[in-house]
């Protein structure tokens, strides 16, 4: 049974490939290490063409004090097949609330969202207090035919049903077990099935019942399994399912 993890994160002290090799021996076959800063990008690429997994390129929100606005220094990034998707990229409200950082979030999120107009690759987006915001910008800049993602969704069912509307995959991570997350789980029941993707945001979101470890790409299982309990679903089919829809939203086979 093999499963997709669709969004996870390495420092540089990480190693790479031991993270990697017990994913795989998990049965966790297919993996996007996402990228947060142009540096992040270039280690990124070359993890995964020597590990045959995917990547992405872009600037998160909570980076772009440290972006110099050389957005065309990611071009050559979109051009390599393991790059699969423009991110992370989005808007995030919480911790700066600063008017000139969140107006250089916006400008940040609008360019890389027309780099993934231009090179049809998914936006994988981070969203964090500012779903208006987002949901406005994507509905601008992405065509309605591209899909995206909104990665780690920690919004309700309203949100789910208006970003789905405008081609969206929505993506649960860790937090889909915490007992806390009611409204979390309640959207999967307005997301379509062929819409559902999985990810473990590793390091961060360890999911119950590893709470407070260090997560990586192997524990998505846990992540598949809620999902699966939640629709009803065995977990075969539900990696199956996850699987599939990861496969067409990067077009990777």
């Amino acid at each position: 049974m093999t499963v997709y993890d669709t969004h996870f994160h390495l420092d540089d002290k990480d190693d790479a490939q031991a993270i990697i090799t017990r994913a795989r021996e998990a049965g966790v076959d297919y993996m996007n290490l996402i990228s947060c800063t142009i540096k992040d990008s270039h280690r990124n690429l070359k993890i995964a063409e020597e590990n045959k997994i995917f990547t992405t390129a872009g600037v998160h929100p909570l980076n772009v004090d440290e972006f110099d606005g050389d957005f065309e220094a990611f071009r050559p990034f979109y051009e390599s097949d393991s790059v699969v998707a423009v991110g992370e990229i989005g808007l995030d409200y919480y911790y700066d609330q600063k008017e000139e950082t969140l107006t250089f979030q916006k400008e940040v999120f609008q360019k890389f969202l027309q780099f993934s107009a231009e090179f049809k690759k998914p936006a994988v987006v981070h969203c964090r207090d500012a779903f208006e915001d987002t949901y406005n910008f994507i509905k601008e800049f992405i065509p309605r035919e591209q899909p995206f993602v909104i990665h780690c969704y920690t919004g309700d069912t309203h949100w789910a049903e208006k970003f789905v509307e405008l081609g969206a995959y929505i993506s649960y991570s860790g937090i889909v077990t915490f007992k806390n997350a009611e409204s979390l789980r309640d959207s999967l029941k307005v997301v379509p099935k062929d819409r559902i993707l999985i990810e473990t945001d590793s390091p961060y979101l360890a999911p119950v019942p590893l709470r407070g470890r260090r997560n990586e790409p192997a524990n998505v299982v846990h992540v598949r399994d809620r999902v699966a309990f939640e629709l009803g679903m065995s977990k075969e089919d539900l990696s199956a399912l996850t699987l599939e829809n990861g496969q067409k939203a990067f077009s990777v086979s």
